[in-house]
C-alpha cells in the first residue's frame, strides 16, 4: 500500500498501486502530484540503433545507390528498345520520308453492297389517324393529270395532296345521294383522268363522278346489278367489273356514259367455275389492252379457292381473251393472295400483295422481276410521268423506278 498526505486538505491517501504522475484527492477532488518516490518507475529507454554504414555521400543517409542503379538499368533498356523499335519502322517507309514515318492506316472493312431495289422514294406521307395526312382502315390512292393525290380510307375522306406530296384539303363522300344509298365506308377505289379535275369512286354499287377540287358529287354510272371494280380507258370511258346475279359481267361504258359491250362470265367461264365477283379486279394500259384479276387480298370472311384462280387474265380492246400468266405460289413469277393490279405506259403489268411485295411482268405474261415496296401495300397507280404510286399501312410513297 502506498500513502501520502494531500496537501491541499492534509486527507491521506492511499493507494495499493500508482501508475500516473498525478492522482485526484478523494476527499476534496484535488489533483495531486504524486511525491517521486511514490511514482512509477520510467519506462526503459530503447536500445540505440547500430550505426549505418556510410554511404557514397560520406554521411549516414540511407543508401540510395543501388535502387538508383536499378532504375537507370531499366530506363537504359526502355530506351535501346525504343531505338530499336524506331529503326524498323523506319526502315518499312519511304525512305523519302526522313526521320519520321507515316502509320500505317487502319483497315476499312469493305461495305457490303446493298441490293437494289429497283426504286427510289420520292416522298411517304401519312400515319394512323383522323386528322389531315392520317388515314383509317381500307385506302386508295389516285393521280391526276397535274399530279395531284388523291387518298381515300375508311372515313369517306378524300383527301388531296400536291405533286410533292404536300397537305391541300379534305372532302368527304355523302353517305347518300340520288344516285346512291346507305353508303358506310370506303370508298372502294378511286380513278383520277390524265384530263379534267373530276374524280371517280366505285362505292356502293356505283362509280360516282365528283369534282375533284371540292367533293361536290356530278353523277354516277350504273352497271348490271353491282359495280365491284373499274379503271379507266384511253377515250374517257370506264371498264366496269359488275354483277349480274351470282356471275361476274365486264362492261364497257364509253365517255359519252352509252354502254357498248358487256362480257357475261368474261373470267369465270375460263375457270368454268363460279368466282366471287367482288375479288375480281381490273385494269387497262394505253392501247385498251384490258387485265383483269381474281384478287382475294380484299375479301373478307372464308372463300375456296385453287391457286390456278390467282391469276392475270388478258383480254383485248374488243374483249376477247388472249391468255393468262401467273398463279398462287411462292416460285418466280407466282404471287400470294393479291390485293390490286395496275399496268404503266410501257404496257407492263404491276401485281401487289397486301404486305409489301409487287409483281411485275410483261404484257405478253413473262415475269420480269418482283420487289419489296417500303410498307404494305394495298393499291396502287401510276401518275403521267410512269411513277408508282403505292398506298397501304396508312401511308402512302412515290416511287421513282429505276429498272
Amino acid at each position: 500500500m502506498k500513502a501520502f498526505t494531500c496537501p491541499q486538505c492534509g486527507a491521506s491517501l492511499e493507494y495499493e498501486r500508482i501508475v500516473t504522475v498525478t492522482v485526484k484527492c478523494h476527499y476534496c477532488n484535488s489533483v495531486v502530484v504524486v511525491p517521486v518516490d511514490l511514482r512509477p518507475p520510467p519506462p526503459p529507454t530503447p536500445p540505440r540503433p547500430e550505426r549505418e554504414p556510410l554511404n557514397s555521400f560520406g554521411d549516414s543517409r540511407p543508401n540510395k545507390t543501388v535502387p538508383a542503379l536499378i532504375v537507370a538499368l531499366v530506363l537504359i533498356g526502355g530506351l535501346s528498345l525504343l531505338i530499336v523499335g524506331l529503326s524498323r519502322s523506319s526502315s518499312n517507309t519511304n525512305r523519302s520520308t526522313g526521320l519520321f514515318s507515316t502509320p500505317t492506316p487502319r483497315r476499312t472493312p469493305t461495305p457490303v453492297p446493298t441490293p437494289d431495289p429497283g426504286y427510289t422514294v420520292a416522298f411517304t406521307f401519312g400515319a394512323e389517324g383522323t386528322g389531315p395526312g392520317f388515314f383509317k382502315d381500307e385506302m386508295d390512292v389516285a393521280v391526276d393529270g397535274e399530279g395531284r393525290v388523291y387518298v381515300s380510307d375508311d372515313t369517306r375522306r378524300v383527301q388531296r395532296f400536291d405533286a410533292s406530296g404536300n397537305f391541300l384539303g379534305t372532302w368527304t363522300i355523302p353517305s347518300e345521294t340520288k344516285w346512291y344509298k346507305r353508303l358506310r365506308g370506303g370508298p372502294d377505289k378511286l380513278l383520277a383522268p390524265r384530263w379534267g379535275s373530276q374524280v371517280y369512286a366505285v362505292l356502293a354499287g356505283v362509280v360516282a363522278k365528283f369534282e375533284g377540287a371540292t367533293g361536290e358529287v356530278l353523277g354516277a354510272a350504273h352497271g348490271s346489278d353491282y359495280v365491284h371494280d373499274a379503271t379507266l380507258i384511253p377515250d374517257g370511258g370506264l371498264l366496269m367489273v359488275t354483277q349480274k346475279g351470282d356471275d361476274d359481267e365486264l362492261v364497257l361504258m364509253g365517255g359519252d356514259g352509252r354502254v357498248s359491250r358487256r362480257t357475261h362470265r368474261f373470267v369465270s367461264s375460263l375457270l368454268d367455275k363460279q368466282l366471287t365477283v367482288k375479288a375480281l379486279r381490273v385494269a387497262a394500259d394505253g392501247t385498251g389492252n384490258t387485265f383483269a384479276l381474281y384478287a382475294l387480298g380484299d375479301v373478307y370472311g372464308e372463300h375456296w379457292y385453287d391457286d390456278d384462280d390467282l391469276a392475270v387474265f388478258r383480254f383485248t380492246p374488243e374483249g376477247k381473251y388472249v391468255s393468262r400468266f401467273g398463279s398462287g405460289g411462292h416460285e418466280p413469277g407466282q404471287f400470294g393472295v393479291p390485293s390490286a393490279i395496275a399496268v404503266d405506259n410501257q404496257s407492263r403489268i404491276y401485281v401487289c400483295e397486301p404486305f409489301n411485295k409487287v409483281h411485275i411482268y410483261a404484257d405478253d405474261g413473262r415475269h420480269l422481276s418482283t420487289f419489296e415496296a417500303p410498307h404494305m401495300v394495298k393499291a396502287l397507280t401510276f401518275d403521267a410521268a410512269n411513277h408508282l404510286y403505292i398506298a397501304g399501312g396508312h401511308k402512302v410513297s412515290k416511287l421513282v423506278l429505276t429498272r
